[in-house]
């Protein structure tokens, strides 16, 4: 399975690369914006997408939204990560109706463990 990890900040990425280096099946790479995510889903075939909801420049939602609209990529299951409580009112009010896009297949809030990252990875790839 291949898992594109895309977050700005580097050692979060590192750090969810080695989390998921734990399954051989997992082949993980990581781009550090959603303009290089993007360029990179457009080149290789990816089974699954972990992306940082607030980022510069283009938010996950927003990079989410393109990919919607995108042939080759609005079949690519998405589990969104969060430094942001998902379930508080704020996110909620700022980020709308986020979950109705047919992309996003989960949510993982940080920090997580390594086991609720592997078992949402699993839970989603499973589907």
């Amino acid at each position: 399975m291949k898992i594109l990890i895309i977050d700005n900040d580097t050692s979060i990425g590192t750090t969810m690369k080695s989390a998921l280096g734990l399954n051989p099946s997992y082949e993980v790479e990581i781009a550090l914006s959603a303009k290089e995510g993007l360029d990179k889903m457009r080149e290789q075939k990816y089974d699954l997408i972990l992306l940082d909801f607030m980022m510069p420049e283009i938010s996950g939602v927003d990079l989410c939204k393109t990919m919607v609209a995108d042939p080759k990529l609005k079949d690519i299951p998405v589990v969104l990560v969060s430094a942001l409580p998902i379930t508080s009112k704020v996110f909620q009010e700022t980020n709308g109706n986020f979950q109705d896009l047919a992309v996003i297949k989960g949510l993982l809030e940080k920090p997580f463990s390594v086991s609720d990252l592997l078992d949402k990875v699993a839970g989603v790839l499973k589907k």
